[in-house]
C-alpha cells in the first residue's frame, strides 16, 4: 500500500535562516523542488503547504511562484514591532494545521515538516500518538538539536540547496542579528544578573526579531552561546537552562571589541 505524505513548510523560517546564516536568499523553485524530491523518499506527496506573511516585501511574488509549483500558500499575518520588524507567526499556523490534518485527512500517513523551532516537538509528540511519523527538514545551523532528536528523521536544507558547509563555515559572516544578540547578552551579563535564562532571551529579549529561536539555535550550534543548568526554586526536578557568551569566540570578540558587523571571519 502506498504511503501518503504531507509537506508543511515554514517558509519564513527557511528564508530568514538561510539569509541570516549564509547571506543569500534561497531560490523558491530550487527549494520547493528539492523538498518535494526529499519527501518522495518517504512516500507519495499528496499535499504541500507553505506558510509566510506574503505581504512582507521579502516575499513579493512568492505566492504565484509557489502556486505554479503546486504548493498551496498559507498567508499568515505577522504583527510589526515598533522598529518595523515582524515576528514569525507561520510556525503557529503550521502547527495547528498539522494537528487538524490528522483528523480531516485520513489519507495522510506521515508528515515532512520544514522548520527549525524547538516548539515543534510538542506537535511531533501529538502526531506520534496518532501513529504518524514526522520527518524534519531544517537549516542545520539554526535547527534545534532537541528537535532533531525527536523527529523520525532529519535532513538539511543545506543539502537540498547544495550549500557546502565546509566552504561557508570558513568564511562565515557576523550578521546584524547575531551582533544584536551578542550585545544584548553582554548587556545582561554586565548588569550583574545571577544568570541569563535561555527562555527569557528567546521570548522577551529577542521578541522583536523574526526568528529568535532560530537565531539562538545558530548561536549555540556555532559556539557563540554556551548553555548550562541552574537550580529552579519553583521545581527542583526541572532545572532552568541558562546561557552565557563564549567570550573566546571570534565573533563575540569582534563585536564587543570593535562593534563592527558584516565582516568575514577567516
Amino acid at each position: 500500500m502506498a504511503v501518503n505524505i504531507a509537506v508543511l513548510i515554514d517558509y519564513e523560517n527557511v528564508h530568514w535562516s538561510i539569509k541570516n546564516t549564509y547571506g543569500f536568499i534561497p531560490e523558491p523553485g530550487k527549494l520547493v523542488e528539492g523538498l518535494r524530491i526529499q519527501a518522495q523518499q518517504y512516500g507519495d506527496v499528496v499535499l504541500l503547504l507553505a506558510y509566510a506573511d506574503f505581504d512582507h516585501a521579502e516575499f513579493k511574488g512568492l505566492q504565484t511562484e509557489l502556486q505554479r509549483r503546486s504548493v498551496e500558500p498559507r498567508h499568515v499575518y505577522s504583527l510589526s514591532s515598533e522598529d518595523g520588524r515582524r515576528k514569525n507567526a507561520a510556525d503557529i499556523e503550521l502547527s495547528l494545521d498539522a494537528l487538524e490534518l490528522v483528523y480531516t485527512r485520513e489519507d495522510i500517513d506521515h508528515f515532512v515538516i520544514v522548520c527549525g523551532d524547538r516548539d515543534m516537538i510538542q506537535v511531533i509528540k501529538k502526531l506520534h500518538t496518532r501513529r504518524k511519523k514526522v520527518f524534519i527538514v531544517g537549516v542545520d545551523r539554526t535547527t534545534s538539536k532537541d528537535l532533531k532528536q525527536f523527529a523520525d528523521g532529519f535532513s538539511t536544507v543545506e543539502t537540498i540547496l547544495s550549500i557546502n558547509l565546509e566552504t561557508t563555515s570558513g568564511g562565515a559572516m557576523v550578521t546584524p542579528d547575531i551582533a544584536y544578540l551578542i550585545r544584548k547578552i553582554d548587556c545582561m551579563e554586565q548588569s550583574r544578573m545571577a544568570f541569563v535564562g535561555l527562555r527569557l532571551v528567546t521570548t522577551r529579549i529577542l521578541s522583536n526579531l523574526v526568528d529568535p529561536q532560530g537565531l539562538v539555535s545558530r548561536a549555540i550550534n556555532d559556539g557563540i552561546l554556551e548553555t548550562y543548568k541552574v537550580p529552579n526554586p519553583m521545581n527542583t526536578d526541572f532545572p532552568t537552562t541558562a546561557c552565557r557568551l563564549n567570550r573566546e569566540h571570534p565573533f563575540v570578540q569582534e563585536i564587543l571589541d570593535t562593534g563592527s558587523i558584516g565582516r568575514s571571519i577567516a
